[in-house]
C-alpha cells in the first residue's frame, strides 16, 4: 500500500454557509487553534493568561482545504484515511459529502476511487464546539464523546481542541485489499493455549493467508482461507504462548500476526500487520474485602481492585497520567517515550489513563506493550451526567467500540474504566444510566477477558487526600489510619521552581508573582490558588512561613517529596488488603505555577519524582514515623519495616541497621534480624526510638541499611522544629 500526505490550508467561517475570509498553512496532525495563532503571531497559549485569545474559536466553524490529485493502474483503488477528527465534521470532495459525523477516537476510511485521473479539491468541515448548555464551563462536556478537561478543569485551563490531530494520507492498492485487520483471543484455564479470532474487512472476495510470528521473529503458525462480501475471519490455535507479565513480574513477549490478500499466482497482493501479548488478566477481591461493609444489610461487598497477570496477584503500583500536551495533535512517539521512560525508571507498573483525557495515539500503548506499563484505561467520561439519549449513545458506542478494537489486543491494557467520579454527588450517575450500562455491554462482548468497572472510585476504593497537612493531622497520619482497598488517586502540591515558572510568566509577571493573582489562578491544582490554601497551610505547619517565591518553591517541594515517599510506602504496608497506590498525578499538560504532578511539563522531574522512586523499589527497607515533623526536645519514634510486596521472589534474611542523625553525624537505634521473607510480602520487624535536640529549627535524617543490599538502603529526611518557634493553627506568616 502506498500513501500519500497533503498539504492542507484552513480558515474559518461564522456560518455554515459562507467560506473562509483568509486561509492560513495547517499542520496534520495538529490544531485549528494553533494553525491561527502561528499565522497571526499569538504569543505562546501556555505563558499568563494568553489561552484566554483563543476562545472565540470554539464558537465558529473551521473548514480545512487541499488538492486531491492521484492516478490509479488497473486493478487499485484509493481511500482516504483520517486516523483521528476532533470534533463534529463533514469530509467532501468537490461538491460531494462523502461523511458527515461526530467523535474524535475512531479512524475514517473513505472510498475515493472514483476520483482517480482528475483534480479535485479535498475539504474537512468542522463545526464549532458542541456544548450541552451556555455555562462557560466543564458541564459543557456532557453532551459530547470528547476530552472534558479541555473545558477547563482545575490543572487544565480551558482550551476547547479542535482539528485533525492524528494521521491523515491518501492510501493505494490493490482492489483486494485489507481495510482493517482485528485480532482477539482467549487462554485456556491453564494458560496453555491461546484459540485466535482474526477478522478482517476486505474490499474485494478472494484468498486470504495468515501467518503468526513469534517473539524472536519465527514462524510458529499459519493458515489459509478466503474473504467473503468483504469480510474474512479465521479461528486459530496457538500451543504454548509465551506469556506478557508487567515489568518486574517477568517478560514482555509480542507476537506478530501477518495477513495477506493473494493474487490468482498466489503473490501477495495486500499485507497488515498486527502485535498482540498474551495475558490472563483478572480482578479479584481484595483480602478482607467480602467483610467490607460489617453491617447488613448492603447490596455489596467492597468491589474488586486487586489485579491478577496469569494467575499472580500484583501490587500496583503507579500514577494517574494527564494528556501530555494541552493539544492531542502536538503528542509524539518521542514524547510518550520521555515520560514513559520516567514512569517505568520510578518502578511504576500502572498508568491510569483518566476519563477526562484523550485516548492516547497507538505508539502509546506500543510503548507500554514493550516496557511492560500496565494501563487502566477510562472511557472519555468524566464529572459530569452524561444523558440517556439515543443520538449521544450512538456516538458512544461507534467510539467505544472502535477504542476496545484498538486496545485489545495490547498486552498493556490491565482494565476497562466508564470513567471518573460519576457515582457522587456532582455527577449523579447510577450503573442504570444508559451510557454505563452501554459501556458494560460493549466491554463484555468485544473483549471478555479484560475486567470493567462502572467507574472510579467504587466502594473500598480512595480518592484524596490533595494536600500535605489536612486540617489537623500530616496526610500520611490519615492513610495510616484509613482502611482502602486502594488508593487511586492522592496527591500533595509543590510550587515549581524559578525556571519552571519564568517559563510560563513575562518578566514583569514573575517579579510581581503573588498568591491569588490572575496568573496562578489560571496555573495551579485545586484551591492552591489561594493565600492560606493549602500549599501555604502545608509550608506553615512544617516551617512556620516563607520568605520569597523561590523559598516556598523550595519548601513545598521539599514537603511534596517527603509526603509522598511517605505516603505511598504507607499503602504499600497496608498490602494485601489495599493493592493500588496511584497518585495524582504524574505529569503536567502545560506549565504549573504549583501542581500535584511529580514530573513539570514538559518531562522534568520533580524532586517527588525521586522520592516517589525510592519508594516504590520492588524491595527495600521502610520506616514508618508518627509524623512527618518533629518538636524539638520530643522523643523521635518510628517502625522498622521490610518490603517486599512488590517482588515474586523469597528475600533472604539478614540484619537491619537503623541510625538516626540529629545534626551531628549518624548514632546507632537499633539493629533487627530477620528471617527470609516469603514473596509478595512485608514484615514489621520492631521499633525505634530517641531524643530529639531542642536548639533549633532544622532536620533528622534516618537511614536504615543491609550490609551487602545498599539497593535495599533507605534515607529519610524529616523537619525539626524549635519550640520556640512551634505553629499555631490558623496563622499564615507572610502569605
Amino acid at each position: 500500500m502506498k500513501r500519500q500526505t497533503f498539504d492542507w490550508k484552513v480558515g474559518f467561517m461564522k456560518d455554515i454557509s459562507s467560506v473562509p475570509e483568509e486561509w492560513v498553512p495547517a499542520q496534520v496532525p495538529g490544531a485549528v487553534q494553533l494553525d491561527y495563532g502561528r499565522a497571526h503571531n499569538y504569543k505562546p497559549y501556555y505563558v499568563g493568561r494568553n489561552f484566554e485569545q483563543y476562545h472565540w474559536m470554539e464558537d465558529v466553524f473551521w473548514l480545512y482545504e487541499t488538492p486531491l490529485s492521484f492516478e490509479l493502474q488497473a486493478g487499485e483503488k484509493a481511500w482516504l484515511v483520517f486516523k483521528a477528527i476532533d470534533y463534529k465534521y463533514a469530509i467532501s470532495v468537490d461538491d460531494s459529502v462523502l461523511l458527515d459525523d461526530e467523535g474524535m477516537f475512531s479512524e475514517i476510511r473513505l472510498d475515493v476511487t472514483r476520483f482517480s485521473g482528475g483534480t479535485h479539491t479535498l475539504r474537512v468541515m468542522l463545526y464549532p464546539v458542541p456544548k450541552a448548555d451556555d455555562s462557560d464551563c466543564r458541564d459543557q462536556a456532557r453532551a459530547s464523546v470528547k476530552s472534558a478537561a479541555c473545558y477547563g478543569w482545575d490543572w487544565h485551563p480551558r482550551l476547547v481542541t479542535s482539528g485533525i490531530w492524528d494521521e491523515a494520507f491518501l492510501e493505494t492498492g490493490s482492489e483486494f485489499s485489507i481495510e482493517s485487520l482485528d485480532v482477539s483471543y482467549v487462554l485456556s484455564d491453564d494458560l496453555k493455549n491461546a484459540q485466535l479470532t482474526i477478522q478482517a474487512d476486505t474490499s474485494d472476495d478472494g484468498p486470504v493467508s495468515f501467518e503468526i510470528l513469534s517473539p524472536s521473529g519465527a514462524s510458529v503458525l499459519t493458515g489459509k482461507g478466503s474473504a467473503e462480501e468483504g469480510e474474512f475471519l479465521a479461528e486459530a490455535a496457538l500451543p504454548d504462548p509465551e506469556l506478557w507479565y508487567p515489568h518486574g513480574y517477568g517478560p514482555q513477549p509480542l507476537y506478530t500476526i501477518i495477513l495477506r490478500t493473494l493474487g490468482p499466482d498466489g503473490m501477495t497482493l495486500c499485507e497488515r500487520t498486527r502485535r498482540c501479548g498474551f495475558r490472563r488478566v483478572q480482578l479479584v477481591m481484595n483480602e478482607g474485602s467480602w467483610k467490607e461493609p460489617a453491617n447488613f444489610p448492603k447490596s455489596r461487598s467492597d468491589a474488586p481492585i486487586t489485579l491478577k497477570q496469569n494467575g499472580r496477584r500484583i501490587f500496583c503500583k503507579g500514577s494517574n497520567i494527564v494528556c501530555a500536551r494541552i493539544f492531542p495533535g502536538e503528542m509524539t512517539k518521542e514524547i510518550y517515550e520521555r515520560l514513559l521512560t520516567l514512569v517505568k525508571d520510578a518502578h511504576m507498573n500502572l498508568l491510569r489513563i483518566w476519563g477526562g483525557g484523550f485516548i492516547n495515539k497507538e505508539s502509546f500503548y506500543d510503548l507500554c506493550d514493550e516496557m511492560g506499563i500496565m494501563v487502566w484505561q477510562e472511557f472519555p467520561l468524566a464529572c459530569n451526567e452524561y444523558p440517556d439519549d439515543d443520538d449521544y449513545l450512538r456516538v458512544l458506542k461507534k467510539e467505544a467500540l472502535s477504542i476496545i478494537r484498538r486496545l485489545r489486543t495490547h498486552p498493556c491494557l490491565a482494565l476497562y474504566c466508564g470513567g471518573n467520579e460519576l457515582f457522587n454527588v456532582w455527577s449523579r450517575m447510577t450503573d442504570q444510566h444508559h451510557a454505563l450500562r452501554l459501556l458494560d455491554s460493549l466491554t463484555y462482548a468485544e473483549d471478555r477477558f479484560t475486567p470493567y468497572i462502572m467507574t472510579a472510585p467504587l466502594n473500598g476504593m480512595a480518592h484524596g487526600s490533595y494536600s500535605n497537612y489536612i486540617g489537623t493531622e500530616e496526610c500520611m497520619q490519615l492513610f495510616a489510619r484509613s482502611h482502602n482497598t486502594a488508593y487511586t488517586e492522592f496527591g500533595c502540591g509543590g510550587v515549581s521552581d524559578v525556571e519552571q515558572l519564568k517559563m510560563q510568566l513575562t518578566e514583569e509577571d514573575f517579579e510581581n508573582l503573588k498568591p491569588g493573582d490572575p496568573n496562578w489562578i489560571a496555573h495551579h491544582n485545586f484551591s492552591e490558588w489561594r493565600p492560606g490554601g493549602e500549599i501555604f497551610h502545608d509550608v506553615n505547619y512544617y516551617f512556620g512561613g516563607y520568605d520569597t517565591i523561590a523559598d516556598l518553591s523550595e519548601k513545598s517541594q521539599f514537603l511534596q517529596a517527603m509526603s509522598y515517599r511517605s505516603c505511598f510506602e504507607e499503602m504499600r504496608r497496608q498490602w494485601p488488603h489495599c493493592s493500588m497506590a496511584l497518585n495524582w498525578c504524574f505529569n503536567e499538560a502545560w506549565p504549573m505555577i504549583c501542581s500535584l504532578g511529580i514530573v513539570s511539563f514538559p518531562d522534568k522531574p520533580r524532586p517527588s519524582y525521586f522520592a516517589v522512586k525510592e519508594a516504590l523499589r520492588d524491595r527495600m527497607l521502610s520506616l514508618k514515623v508518627p509524623s512527618q515533623r518533629f518538636d524539638g526536645g520530643s522523643e523521635f519514634t518510628g517502625e522498622i519495616w521490610v518490603l517486599n510486596d512488590s517482588c515474586p521472589e523469597a528475600l533472604p534474611g539478614g540484619i537491619v541497621k537503623a541510625e538516626l542523625d540529629t545534626g551531628s553525624g549518624y548514632v546507632l537505634l537499633g539493629e533487627f534480624p530477620f528471617r527470609e521473607v516469603p514473596r509478595q510480602t512485608n514484615v514489621r520487624l520492631g521499633a525505634v526510638s530517641g531524643m530529639l535536640p531542642n536548639e533549633k529549627d532544622g532536620f533528622i535524617k534516618v537511614r536504615l541499611s543491609i550490609e551487602g543490599r545498599e539497593e535495599m538502603d533507605s534515607e529519610y529526611t524529616y523537619v525539626l522544629r524549635g519550640t520556640r518557634n512551634a505553629y499555631v493553627p490558623g496563622t499564615f506568616l507572610n502569605s
